[in-house]
């Protein structure tokens, strides 16, 4: 299974951050070997004030 850098990651965002601003980012690797050690990252939906997560943030899926 992939092992991620950190245990726990949190960020705080300024309030009117330019469209595409990073925010945090995330690394994970798996010692398995070839295409199972490939790490992709994605968000899990969820809602903020009524709205998806998704319309908020996203993530690189190659890159965390």
């Amino acid at each position: 299974a992939p092992v991620f850098a950190q245990e726990r990651y949190s960020a705080r965002v300024a309030e009117n951050n330019a469209a595409g601003a990073l925010v945090l980012r995330v690394r994970a690797t798996d010692a398995d070997w070839g295409q199972n050690a490939r790490v992709r990252y994605r968000l899990s939906e969820g809602r903020v004030r009524g709205a998806p997560l998704s319309s908020y943030v996203s993530v690189q899926a190659e890159t965390g």
